[in-house]
């Protein structure tokens, strides 16, 4: 995120002669003992202590505002970035099919730069014509004139707690500039970051987007402050959860500490149009890349980080080649243990390849005999949908929502969390028989078809804004 704009000009709004009087009032108040210097600055310096939600919530709570109803809804969505990962894919599906639609405006504000590699869905939105935002890059004329206007808007943002770093004052600052009707929030941080600015700003309606399973399973992102956030945001009005999963809605109401039914469930959507089979020339062109003509092609398509568990892929696909040493295995995706799994792997030589990032997943996928995923912990996920939509067969883990994106037994095969030896055992079953393979591709087609049209998930999505698309 860039320098913290708006959080300066909330500190610049205050006239010089206050804070010279503030300080000589805190100078006099001192003499009355520490007691007194606490509920002082408590009361004109409230950032700087990390004090309970429950104290800091009501301090920071604007009216609601009314939500325009003269006007299709403007929603705001807010993510870390635009990068390569399943939620912004999502993400930038669903707003370019409902910007299209004409029901509701969409504008998308980022906490890094979309540019580069945390930009690859940038074009998607901005064909739509969605406009896309840096959190802070470029401070409001509106919005400063309201924060040097509004001494009560300047107390709700100097109360939000600085343990949550500068973002959720930058967030308030576009909030205010744009007036969205409803905050659509999506992955932890920035559910947290918006929720907090959403209500220090008054937006008539929060959305806060859970794309996995609770934040307990990936230790790397989780911070202290979630959970409490999570819990008090839950408490208020405006504000809906919303998972992608049964299984994410169930984890993450035991790890809040809420009713079940505080969280709904739309699960993700894929557009068919983007996952045409592939034409014979193209699926020889990328078995040819990857040295697999003639051989079977077993493929991965993750993040190559802890939570998708791609030591595990390596040794089931060691375990197979030792059975069928004619196959290739090939992992397309970045992440932090690539080049660990390159050096993991350089002894199989040309029967196993690491891609990194491809531009070309629909093809690979429609190249490939089978798609096998060893993940720890998932939301519901999006390869094994887009697969299963060109006809390839699934091995995968019973990890998080993984179950509700397959058809166990039908379209492809379920193994517990870390049985390697089964999910080879199951990448052999399908490699050996081919008839076998060709009705599980078949249903797979029709299944992931059925379940997962992106239209079921726009309408849905709708349905929480309140719109109703009349079925798109």
């Amino acid at each position: 995120m860039n320098a913290p704009l708006y959080a300066d000009a909330v500190v610049r709004s205050i006239s010089p002669a206050a804070h010279l009087a503030r300080a000589a009032g805190r100078r006099l108040v001192r003499l009355a003992g520490s007691g007194a210097t606490d509920r002082y600055d408590r009361r004109f310096y409230p950032q700087r202590f990390d004090e309970p939600i429950e104290q800091a919530l009501p301090r920071m709570r604007a009216p609601r505002r009314a939500r325009r109803e003269d006007a299709v809804p403007h929603v705001v969505h807010v993510i870390g970035s635009l990068g390569a990962g399943g939620a912004e894919r999502q993400l930038a599906a669903f707003i370019a099919a409902s910007q299209r639609s004409g029901l509701a405006r969409h504008t998308v504000v980022t906490c890094h730069a979309a540019v580069g590699a945390a930009g690859h869905h940038r074009r998607v939105l901005e064909d739509a014509g969605v406009a896309i935002r840096t959190a802070g890059e470029r401070a409001g004329e509106q919005a400063l004139a309201r924060i040097r206007a509004d001494r009560a808007l300047r107390r709700r943002m100097f109360a939000i707690p600085l343990g949550l770093g500068h973002e959720p004052v930058e967030i308030a600052g576009e909030f205010i500039d744009l007036e969205p009707d409803i905050v659509h929030a999506w992955l932890d941080h920035t559910n947290v970051f918006a929720g907090a600015a959403a209500i220090a700003t008054g937006v008539p309606e929060v959305i806060l987007s859970l794309r996995s399973l609770a934040p307990t399973h990936f230790p790397a992102m989780l911070r202290a402050w979630m959970q409490p956030w999570y819990a008090a945001l839950a408490r208020e009005d405006r504000v809906r959860l919303v998972a992608n999963s049964e299984a994410g809605a169930d984890d993450y109401a035991r790890w809040i500490g809420i009713e079940r039914a505080r969280i709904g469930v739309v699960r993700n959507g894929f557009d068919a149009g983007q996952f045409v089979d592939p034409a014979p020339a193209e699926v020889g062109r990328v078995r040819d890349g990857l040295g697999a003509a003639g051989r079977p092609l077993v493929l991965g398509v993750f993040r190559v980080g802890d939570e998708k568990n791609p030591h595990h892929f390596v040794h089931v696909a060691r375990r197979v080649l030792r059975a069928r040493p004619e196959c290739v295995f090939a992992v397309a995706g970045d992440g932090p243990m690539l080049s660990e799994t390159r050096r993991f792997t350089e002894d199989l030589g040309g029967s196993f390849v690491t891609l990194g990032r491809r531009e070309d997943v629909p093809a690979l996928l429609g190249a490939a005999d089978a798609v096998l995923h060893c993940s720890r912990v998932e939301g519901l996920p999006n390869v094994l949908v887009e697969a299963q939509a060109l006809g390839c067969p699934v091995v995968a883990t019973d990890a998080g929502g993984t179950r509700e994106a397959i058809a166990p037994g039908a379209t492809g095969f379920l193994r517990p969390v870390g049985d390697v030896a089964g999910l080879a055992d199951d990448v052999l079953r399908l490699l050996g028989d081919a008839e076998l393979r060709a009705a599980m591709s078949a249903r797979a087609r029709a299944f992931a078809r059925e379940r997962f049209p992106l239209g079921r998930m726009v309408r849905e999505t709708h349905g929480l804004y309140g719109v109703d698309d009349g079925g798109l």
